[in-house]
């Protein structure tokens, strides 16, 4: 028997019955178990076993009692033992009646089943998992545009394959080739925290692998993770006009630097940034009539120039949004960016041209061509306006020939034939239905009028 109490005041005896195997979980992960609870006298309180329905909780977060908070971390999968816990590890002076008496010491017969960390996902896919091994300090994670300073071993099947260390922007791992299940494991540490984290392939190389790390396609991996330190992003909130405007210009450089590399994904995360902090309007409109209260009233107003400056970051911002979305093949998304900016400026010739492109991917000729006209309204010479009406007129001829072509060849299949005439003499044969049938054909001719107006 030992004392598995952390005060190691005797608070916590545990008994092994059966030994388990493997490691044991840490605060924050899953366990699974069944478990018998009974009064120094043997009498059962409690028993999942009797309900054939194994026990699911967080350890180490106050779900249960602090007995099992400290000892079930101690134990591996598969382990039976037994947890004496005294009062105060239990439930204390006033017991939980009337099972329960006050001041009681109480035995658990806990057979572990399993235990895995702490999904980290936002969908809670189990494709991240995390189990601390070091705890952190602090009461606060990073959050996506935290700079980070961090460390890790990954390993795959046993095999250590990599080991380094890096300092980024949260939310731009990728750009550092970090995968991104690192970057989701991090929104949930602390400051000098080392955790494993268990990083299926979906959330790291994928079905390609990494040929350069020797990581094989479709590869579950494993990470020593330490969030050595961490600075934390300013909320938008918390900043004023004229830092909203030095941190677009910021994201607005990181952004530019990306599409550069072809990272389309990563510079369209940065300009939908620029329009997201300055979107707002009350920090760089001049005009204060809209709004009586004296919260804006006592805002710091900002002078002209940064006035000015504010506006043109937030066209750029939609306006590359529009290109990058182009490039990543949505050709919706980028007409919506496009109409954002057009209404700061309604004369803008990329605008105007990108909204063409953005039809053209639809396969909606006419209304490119309508596009690119209104780039000539603007500049009745710019060369690519005009190659790209030639382009696009050809396009639709090209396509309405084709459609053309296609429903001749599919009434061709069809083989109609024209209906035999009746032979002669039966036209001269007496036939005192035809005055019905005629009345008959009027009558649905003249319905058939009706419904098609």
């Amino acid at each position: 028997m030992v004392d598995v109490s952390k005060a190691q005041d005797g608070g916590i005896i545990k008994k092994i019955l059966t030994e388990g195997a493997g490691d044991t979980p840490s605060a924050g992960n899953e366990v699974s178990v069944h478990y018998t609870g009974r009064l120094l006298d043997g009498s059962v309180f409690d028993s999942s076993k009797d309900r054939d329905q194994l026990f699911k909780f967080k350890v180490g977060t106050g779900q249960v009692i602090k007995g099992w908070d400290e000892g079930i971390v101690t134990m591996k999968r598969g382990e039976v033992a037994i947890l004496t816990c005294k009062p105060e590890y239990a439930y204390g002076a006033a017991g939980s009646p009337p099972k329960i008496p006050p001041n009681s010491t109480l035995e658990f017969e806990v057979e572990m089943h399993d235990f895995y960390g702490e999904d980290c996902t936002e969908s809670s896919d189990g494709g991240v998992l995390k189990s601390t091994t070091v705890a952190g300090t602090g009461l606060s994670n990073p959050r996506e545009g935290a700079t980070v300073k961090i460390s890790w071993v990954m390993s795959h099947m046993d095999r250590e394959l990599e080991k380094r260390s890096a300092e980024f922007i949260l939310g731009d791992g990728a750009a550092h080739d970090i995968v991104p299940g690192i970057e989701t494991a991090l929104l949930k540490m602390k400051k000098g925290e080392t955790a494993k984290v268990t990083v299926k392939s979906l959330y790291a190389y994928g079905n390609v692998g990494n040929a350069d790390l020797a990581v094989p396609g479709a590869a579950d991996l494993t990470y020593l993770l330490t969030l050595e330190t961490f600075e934390q992003a300013k909320y938008k909130y918390e900043m004023d006009g004229a830092e909203k405007i030095k941190f677009a210009e910021q994201v607005k450089e990181m952004g530019t630097q990306y599409f550069k590399e072809g990272k389309y994904d990563l510079a369209l995360k940065k300009y939908k940034l620029i329009t997201d902090y300055l979107e707002e309007g009350d920090d760089f409109d001049g005009d204060e009539s809209d709004s009586d209260s004296e919260e804006v009233k006592e805002k710091k107003p900002m002078d002209k120039a940064d006035e000015d400056r504010a506006k043109v970051l937030l066209l750029a911002g939609f306006s590359n949004q529009a290109i990058c979305h182009l490039k990543l093949g949505d050709g919706n998304a980028a007409l919506k960016a496009c109409k954002d900016a057009l209404q700061l400026d309604p004369n803008n010739i990329k605008c105007l041209f990108r909204k063409g492109q953005a039809a053209e991917m639809s396969q909606e000729w006419e209304e490119a061509i309508n596009h690119y006209k209104a780039v000539l309204v603007v500049d009745n010479k710019n060369a690519a306006a005009i190659n790209a009406i030639k382009v696009c007129t050809n396009k639709m001829k090209a396509f309405r020939a084709n459609q053309k072509k296609r429903f001749a060849n599919m009434f061709e299949r069809t083989n109609f034939k024209e209906p035999e005439q009746a032979p002669e003499e039966n036209k001269l044969k007496p036939d005192f239905s035809d005055s019905e049938g005629e009345e008959e054909a009027v009558g649905s001719d003249k319905e058939g009028e009706e419904m098609a107006v």
